[in-house]
């Protein structure tokens, strides 16, 4: 008994981080996200019955969930699960180093705010800084990775699906993942920093369950339906927002130099490659190699 115990204490850690994905509510896979999404999807669908029934009766076909893309996915969930669970990589460490370097920088100017600067107004403002920092890194490196074709060589496997699903969005080539975590931790490593100075503490973020209050409604209000064959657009707010019709059209084979931004679609505006999520697109049409693809080999797509 004390030896299944000792068994189960090392494997307990292991489990629960190789499905992290799934039950971590700071992730987007969450099951709540997961069916806030089918809700919404079922409500978009009601409004035009006749029309739209045939995107949810597409999620009860086997073929859908289960095909030579989708089991790719999957093992890239794993894989990639499995792969940083093994080399413990520090990232905690290194966002500390990055706010720490970030204060030594603005002590150059001058000194750490003597009175500390409070209020719910304070931790709002914060809060929304570090979103949209988040949010404008998330988009630059999307749109580099589409510039060079080494970074180009990572991402070609997220864009090589066939079938979307809410879970190809962990469809990431190992090296991608080490780069948004590296950008993770420049950006709250710079907003822990500099709240730090200017303000003369480190504030919270307005969060919940691990995620701030913006990733959390992103979440819930559907995120989840970008990695889908559901073409839900949201009209006029495409300006601002980016829909998943307008994410699916990224994944198309004319069109996915247009739409990098991850939750405001802004920045595409500014960059010039915003397109509206009404246009028709194309995704591959035939499996790659998976080996072929963590090896950095270039794709030709059909």
């Amino acid at each position: 008994m004390a030896s299944g115990g000792r068994l189960n204490s090392y494997l307990n850690p292991i489990l629960d981080s190789a499905f992290d994905w799934l039950l971590d509510p700071a992730k987007r896979t969450h099951f709540v996200f997961l069916f806030s999404s089918l809700a919404i999807a079922v409500l978009w669908a009601a409004f035009r019955w006749a029309e739209r029934k045939r995107y949810l009766l597409e999620l009860g076909n086997k073929s859908y969930w289960f095909n030579a893309s989708t089991l790719q996915d999957y093992i890239l969930i794993f894989f990639n699960r499995g792969l940083f669970l093994l080399l413990g990589i520090p990232w905690l460490i290194l966002t500390l180093d990055i706010s720490l370097l970030t204060l030594d920088f603005w002590r150059l100017f001058g000194d750490v705010a003597s009175n500390p600067i409070t209020g719910a107004w304070v931790m709002g403002l914060y809060t929304l800084i570090v979103f949209l920092l988040d949010d404008l890194s998330r988009y630059a490196l999307h749109r580099v990775m589409h510039k060079y074709d080494f970074l180009w060589r990572m991402h070609q496997l997220h864009h090589s699906a066939t079938t979307l699903t809410p879970f190809t969005t962990l469809r990431i080539h190992p090296l991608e993942s080490v780069l948004y975590s590296i950008r993770s931790s420049l950006v709250h490593g710079l907003c822990i920093g500099s709240g730090f100075f200017f303000l003369g503490y480190q504030p919270d973020s307005w969060q919940l369950w691990g995620a701030t209050i913006w990733i959390l409604v992103f979440n819930f209000l559907g995120a989840n339906l970008r990695h889908s064959h559901v073409p839900l657009t949201y009209g006029w707010l495409e300006k601002i927002l980016i829909s998943p019709a307008m994410h699916q059209a990224h994944h198309g084979l004319r069109s996915m130099q247009t739409n990098y931004g991850s939750v405001l679609s802004i920045w595409d505006r500014l960059g010039g490659s915003w397109r509206s999520g009404e246009l028709n697109y194309q995704l591959p049409k035939e499996a790659q190699p998976l080996s072929k693809q963590l090896l950095l080999r270039r794709i030709q797509w059909k």
